[in-house]
């Protein structure tokens, strides 16, 4: 079970009247958190929400995102955050543990709990891996509910070590495998990025992609590949970016338990956009070529990925302001993920079907999330409520998130989020704005 039991479960019931789900008109009963009942007509006394045709999703299950909190609660903090996730879509998120402390022993672990308990949506933490393998066993040990996988940068990421050392890494994943935990990997390399940077490349946000150099992931994503068909753990690949890699997970993924994550900014934006965003489109992975995104477009098309991550990474505006080389990389993306990806659906760039397994499905199987990324009878009542007839256009200045700036300001989006719904209440009501 995740955290918050006690503000979603307030057993109260409602009737979701006259919705939309996989293509047909349903009633949806909602009953102690949970889906009561679907049929196509429910008599009942309790209290009735008449959706019009409206559709009903599952909520969005974000496995990548950075709450900061803590020292960073001026970037971010778990109250900000949930309302920017409940206006969003998304009932449940997976926080990074590259925050002020870092997530990488127990005292760090408690304070993350400790903030976190401002949360309104559900939530699970990544361990982040030092030196000291202990203390992962140790965080598992005080509270395995909430510890999400086991993160690995091979390249910095602010208060995160730097794991280098292929020894070590194997190490890791052998204790991955023990304790039946997801590695999830930020893989561009540091040594390879250095050696890119004393190119004398000059430093300006027009060459990031060149300079965090599409070579630098490829290698570290065919090392963790490689590492994983001997060691066989549970391997998640975050924010893939580039044809190659893509290349690789497919050439490695049907003998592995091996999972590909993809952002929306990578799939729907490329370098070729850069100029126009500045630092506020600065991130990393870098946005990489046009060739890129169709190929990332194709490898959800085969399958080959498996979820959709936010990668949420709120600044302030002061500090994406600064020059490039002092400029923090990342951007919000609570508020605009899900929206980005319906609207592709509406486009008839993707199914129903497959929206649902990149933003939800998938990563209840994957983080073994029970009764969770589907909407069947049983199931916990974390949906999200779109009225597919609405456009909107995305105005950072609008976000709840502390974020106020996105590459995609301006977007104009078909299907606004009306209602989110957690463990059966509702916890948002969306107005256009």
């Amino acid at each position: 079970m995740l955290p918050g039991k006690k503000w979603y479960f307030d057993m109260k019931d409602i009737l979701l009247k006259h919705c939309t789900l996989a293509g047909n008109l349903q009633d949806i009963l909602l009953s102690g958190g949970k889906i009561a009942e679907i049929a196509e007509e429910i008599k009942t006394t309790a209290y009735t929400l008449n959706l019009s045709g409206k559709t009903v999703l599952p909520g969005m299950i974000d496995p990548h995102t950075h709450i900061r909190d803590l020292e960073q609660a001026y970037k971010e903090d778990w109250v900000s955050a949930s309302q920017a996730a409940l206006a969003g879509g998304v009932t449940t998120v997976f926080d990074m543990p590259n925050s002020v402390p870092p997530t990488v022993d127990l005292e760090g672990f408690k304070a993350k709990i400790r903030v976190a308990e401002k949360s309104i949506i559900n939530y699970k933490f990544f361990i982040g891996a030092n030196k000291n393998l202990w203390n992962i066993r140790e965080i598992v040990q005080y509270n395995p509910e909430l510890v999400a996988g086991i993160k690995l940068f091979l390249s910095q990421s602010s208060t995160n070590p730097v794991i280098k050392d292929r020894t070590f890494l194997s190490e890791i994943l052998h204790l991955a495998k023990e304790l039946n935990l997801i590695v999830v990997v930020h893989t561009e390399m540091q040594d390879c990025l250095d050696s890119w940077a004393a190119k004398g490349i000059n430093p300006s946000i027009e060459n990031h992609n060149l300079l965090r150099n599409r070579e630098c992931a490829i290698k570290g994503t065919l090392l963790m590949l490689e590492l994983t068909n001997t060691i066989k753990n549970k391997l998640y690949l975050a924010h893939v970016s580039t044809t190659e890699e893509v290349d690789l997970i497919r050439a490695y993924k049907s003998d592995n338990q091996i999972y590909c994550e993809i952002t929306p900014h990578h799939l729907l934006l490329s370098e070729l956009e850069i100029s126009n965003f500045g630092n506020f489109g600065k991130v990393n992975p870098p946005l990489r070529t046009e060739k890129d995104k169709k190929n990332l477009w194709q490898a959800i098309s085969d399958g080959t990925v498996d979820t959709v991550g936010s990668d949420h990474a709120p600044h302030s505006i002061t500090e994406k302001m600064q020059n490039y080389t002092k400029a923090p990389s990342g951007f919000p993306g609570l508020e605009t993920s899900f929206s980005l990806l319906y609207n592709e659906m509406i486009k008839g760039n993707l199914t129903e079907k497959r929206l649902v397994e990149l933003t939800s499905a998938n990563s209840a199987a994957i983080f073994d999330l029970k009764n969770r990324g589907c909407i069947k009878e049983g199931m916990i009542a974390d949906l999200v409520i779109i009225d597919p007839e609405k456009s909107w256009e995305i105005k950072a200045e609008n976000f709840k998130s502390k974020a106020k700036y996105s590459p995609f300001e301006g977007k104009i989006i078909q299907g606004k989020v009306d209602y989110t719904i957690i463990g059966g209440e509702i916890k948002y009501q969306g107005v256009i704005s």
